[in-house]
């Protein structure tokens, strides 16, 4: 017997993925299913989720990455491990100066024990330039930077080395597509492959949802997403810079506004208070010393609606994720009248 969780079995693939990620998913079962659901078996309970006692077929024992990791590198290991990122088949690795005599060796246990993942890269550099990508090098399997991301029923086709793309803002997509209603106009500022629209437009199928995107790489793939999906007409990718797009297309449109912005998104507050009608809602990312916290980012919120003449309301703010060990990254959700 194991302890599992029940899912819907159309949610079931993703939520494993979530579980895997996470080092929730007991890799030591089999997940089993019914004609209605999928029991994964877990190593603790999962909010929302009730736990229950399930017959589960016990695999064969081999040793996870994190272990052979502790074997390669020691104590160093639980950095590593920590700060990898899957995105489809391809997995990015950040391993430290110090450790790169031993970076192959990393990567080939990371195949051996992981039979989703197709090719191996480490990153070279933080995010640069105009469009903020990254550089890479790569470490085993296939030469490729091109890659399927699947996340809440959505399929988006990207390319790592072209365009932005964060699997850890998966929380913060699904989040606020649940917030979104029947008939909103949603516009996402600097929108990328397209993954904050698509799912909103997955979840909630009668809003009009509008991307905006700077990259023409990530435009390209945004257009493609849409089709792969199957979301012509209800989602659009537009190719501008939103400093001009939404004074010619978007003044007071916008129901809810997203600024997803990796980097400097307090320099387009204004931007965004232009394109929210009265009333309208903006979700806005930032990032602030860990020490000042959230009040950090609202202050920034309040400044920006004082010069736009807009009354601002809090709704939530919240910590996203860490970044660093002295910096994070908050959202504010916030109603501007």
């Amino acid at each position: 017997m194991a302890k599992a969780i029940r899912v819907p079995r159309k949610k079931g693939e993703e939520m494993r993925r979530r579980l895997s990620s996470s080092g929730i998913l007991d890799e030591e079962y089999f997940p089993s299913h019914d004609e209605k659901y999928v029991y994964l078996p877990v190593k603790k309970s999962v909010p929302r989720y009730k736990l229950v006692e399930v017959e589960a077929r016990r695999r064969e024992l081999r040793k996870s990455f994190k272990e052979m990791l502790s074997e390669i590198v020691g104590w160093e290991s639980e950095g590593i491990f920590s700060s990898y990122d899957i995105v489809g088949d391809i997995a990015v690795l950040e391993i430290p100066d110090e450790l790169r005599a031993k970076e192959k060796e990393i990567a080939d246990a990371l195949l051996r024990t992981n039979a989703n993942i197709k090719a191996v890269l480490r990153k070279e550099s933080g995010m640069e330039g105009e469009f903020r990508v990254r550089r890479f090098s790569f470490l085993a399997g296939e030469k490729r930077t091109e890659a399927t991301y699947v996340e809440h029923g959505v399929s988006m086709r990207l390319d790592l080395a072209k365009v932005y793309f964060s699997p850890r803002l998966s929380h913060e997509r699904g989040r606020i597509a649940e917030k979104v209603r029947a008939g909103e106009k949603v516009l996402v500022m600097f929108a990328g492959v397209g993954p904050f629209a698509l799912v909103i437009a997955k979840k909630q199928k009668d809003a009009k949802v509008y991307g905006i995107e700077l990259n023409p790489d990530a435009v390209r793939y945004f257009e493609e997403n849409v089709k792969l999906n199957g979301m012509e007409g209800r989602v659009e990718a537009i190719l501008g810079d939103v400093r001009k797009v939404v004074p010619e297309r978007f003044v007071g449109v916008a129901d809810r506004v997203l600024m997803p912005l990796p980097k400097s998104a307090e320099d387009f507050l204004d931007v965004a208070l232009l394109a929210a009608k009265k009333g309208g809602v903006i979700h806005f990312y930032t990032f602030v010393n860990r020490a000042e916290g959230k009040e950090a980012a609202e202050r920034k919120v309040f400044e920006a609606g004082r010069k736009a003449g807009r009354k601002i309301q809090i709704l939530e703010s919240r910590e996203v994720r860490p970044f660093s060990p002295s910096t994070v990254q908050i959202v504010v959700d916030f109603r501007a009248a």
